[in-house]
């Protein structure tokens, strides 16, 4: 049925299993780096998960890491 329907409105299935794994991608996420052991976090964490020193502070306009 949900195949009907798309291709009724002219996206027939096939392109929108084309374009779900693009999604993932899509997204903006700021990736800040550990300064002691290098290891990359993505999400809203203060501390280090590997080693647990404290992460540079998330400039909220730029989306860079402040010092």
């Amino acid at each position: 049925m949900l195949t009907v329907v798309l291709w009724m409105i002219g996206l027939p299935l096939f392109f929108l299993c084309l374009v779900i794994p693009i999604i993932p991608f899509l997204r903006h996420t700021a990736v800040r780096r550990c300064p002691v052991c290098g290891r990359e976090t993505t999400g809203s964490e203060r501390f280090c998960p590997f080693d647990a020193p404290p992460l540079a502070e998330m400039d909220r306009n730029s989306g860079m890491d402040t010092a």
